[in-house]
């Protein structure tokens, strides 16, 4: 590590401790209703229309491009899978949709326009899953069994941004990212030879 000299004065590493810190400010609990996003959003006013005079640069057409063709390509890839897995209720042409309209509004809600949101492993076995057991129980409908799902995320959601919950994601380490995604894998890999068995 790069600590001060014997004078008790910060080398590179006091720089590096106070970078740290800034960050660790950001995720701290406010211990105020909504206290985080009010924070988030006074941290970003200032930037936000500089964010769509940017955009208008040409030297930003090649970030443009990238993020478009980093969006669509697993919208259409996903969309044709859940497509075969849920009997064609949600396709390529919803996934779509959905993956334009939720970055949409995530890009100018909340700050973070380079975040590319859309369609991912867990959330096709998810649906897989989900879709599966709403045919083994026929007095489910899988879209309005769906529906229910997003609304109650959208209630759950709104009450951890209310209590700054997202103050807790500085206590998830790479352990915990790498035990899903070992779940994540392990599930494939037995639909994988489920289906060649």
């Amino acid at each position: 590590g790069g600590g001060g000299g014997g004078d008790g004065k910060p080398g590179n590493g006091g720089a590096e401790h106070h970078e740290n810190q800034g960050h660790a400010d950001q995720i701290k609990r406010t211990k105020k209703f909504f206290g985080g996003l009010v924070q988030d959003v006074k941290r970003k006013a200032k930037f936000y229309a500089s964010d769509f005079k940017d955009a208008l640069s040409i030297q930003c057409v090649a970030s443009i491009l990238f993020i478009y063709f980093a969006s669509i390509s697993p919208a259409i890839t996903f969309g044709g899978v859940l497509g075969s897995k849920t009997e064609n209720l949600e396709a390529a042409f919803e996934m779509i949709l959905s993956s334009a309209l939720t970055g949409m509004v995530f890009a100018l809600t909340a700050g973070q326009p380079l975040i590319i949101l859309g369609a991912t492993g867990p959330m096709l076995v998810f649906e897989e899953i989900l879709f599966q057991f709403c045919k083994d129980n026929p007095s489910l409908d899988y879209l309005a069994f769906r529906e229910w799902i997003g609304l109650w995320t959208a209630l759950l959601s709104f009450i951890l941004v209310a209590t700054d919950a997202s103050a807790l994601v500085q206590y998830i380490t790479r352990f915990t990212e790498e035990t899903f995604s070992v779940l994540i894998s392990i599930i494939f890999i037995y639909e994988a030879d489920r289906k060649s068995g």
